[in-house]
């Protein structure tokens, strides 16, 4: 029998990246879905010749970064185009809402095939404090609404991020599927945790993640307890989350590590007690199913995920709120019956939340919309 032809359109995230490690929520993804479906990857950045990809064809444009957006795109389309007079594709899915999913819709229309967006994560923020979001550019604003208004599916991370997308958008089916992690990576790492506390953050070091609030938090947490902080990510800041480290006389117990492969980072988790992440806006934070997957409890700001799973698995305040955060925590760690509460919420809570059940949906998803006239 053969198998439903499925395109995916991305800006990058696969063949490419430290350690040609790319975007691994994705390539696991498109690694399952290449196992149902004859699958074809298509991404408006350059794919790493040596990049060998699993089960699927992945083709990237032949320019860099450097090379506008029209010839890309423009690129993307010829080849789709190609492959589609030659066998004809089922079904086209965008991930990022802009400029793939433009193309996606683009193209679904004028081939008359189903076309999905998962929006992946600035599309409908605006924080012009720090230059973030779509929506701070009118002319993009209106673009990713009429995106939205027009695919047939969009596809949101999180509850939180489907209610951000509903305060901003029209759409015609608005569904929500979460990344899945790859258990064989992280799963309740059951080891001793002596003190002291050990918190972690793992991200990049940008202005989106709001680095001075994560730091102002642990120097107020750690004046009550004895505490230790690892930030392992890529630093973008040039040095600034570092300086105000130094300015808070905190760098004796805070650390950073810089860029880690994604399976190293179990090193890290293995030894925490919290992970701390205040971000001003995610549409998920796959990090936080990671943590909570390793019996790590999650503590933030109300975003994503963390906000999604607040109370049950999560701690979550608002956004900004150091005094808050550093009190709810303090609150937590001297509640070993809360604490292993939590920990063990999201630990059931994994279990049913992992990359098979995300790759299920989408699969399910794909299924409704080609069964469909």
């Amino acid at each position: 029998m053969n198998k439903k032809r499925v395109a995916i359109i991305l800006y990058g995230g696969i063949g490419g990246g430290i350690a040609l490690e790319g975007v691994a929520c994705l390539v696991n993804l498109c690694e399952k879905l290449a196992q149902e479906y004859d699958l074809t990857v298509f991404s408006l950045t350059k794919v790493d010749k040596s990049y060998q990809p699993k089960g699927y064809k992945l083709i990237g444009v032949q320019a860099d970064d450097r090379t506008g957006m029209f010839y890309r795109m423009t690129y993307i389309s010829t080849k789709l185009i190609k492959l589609h007079t030659q066998n004809k594709f089922d079904l086209i899915h965008a991930f990022w809402g802009y400029h793939a999913g433009l193309l996606a819709l683009f193209w679904g229309k004028l081939l008359r095939i189903k076309s999905i967006v998962t929006f992946m994560g600035g599309e409908v923020a605006n924080l012009p404090s720090i230059g973030y979001g779509l929506f701070q550019s009118t002319f993009k604003k209106r673009q990713i609404q009429f995106i939205a208004k027009n695919v047939d599916i969009v596809v949101a991370l999180t509850k939180h991020h489907a209610q951000k997308l509903k305060e901003n958008l029209q759409c015609k089916q608005l569904e929500v599927i979460s990344f899945g992690i790859d258990p064989t990576l992280f799963f309740d790492i059951n080891v001793e945790k002596p003190q002291p506390y050990r918190f972690v953050y793992l991200g990049n070091v940008n202005k989106v993640k709001d680095l001075p609030t994560l730091i102002q938090t642990f120097g107020k947490i750690s004046q009550h307890v004895d505490a230790r902080l690892e930030i392992v990510g890529l630093d973008t800041l040039n040095g600034e989350i570092q300086m105000l480290v130094e300015s808070l006389q905190l760098s004796d117990i805070v650390s950073f590590h810089g860029y880690q492969l994604n399976k190293k980072l179990r090193s890290f988790l293995e030894k925490a007690h919290i992970l701390l992440h205040t971000s001003l806006w995610e549409s998920q934070a796959v990090v936080v199913n990671e943590a909570i997957a390793s019996g790590v409890v999650v503590c933030g700001t109300r975003v994503g995920m963390i906000a999604d799973l607040e109370g049950e698995v999560t701690v979550a305040v608002p956004v900004g709120d150091a005094n808050q955060l550093a009190q709810e925590v303090l609150k937590l760690l001297g509640n070993s019956k809360e604490y292993n509460r939590l920990k063990e919420n999201g630990l059931a809570w994994s279990n049913t939340h992992m990359l098979e059940v995300q790759s299920n949906k989408y699969k399910n998803l794909y299924n409704e919309l080609m069964d469909k006239k």
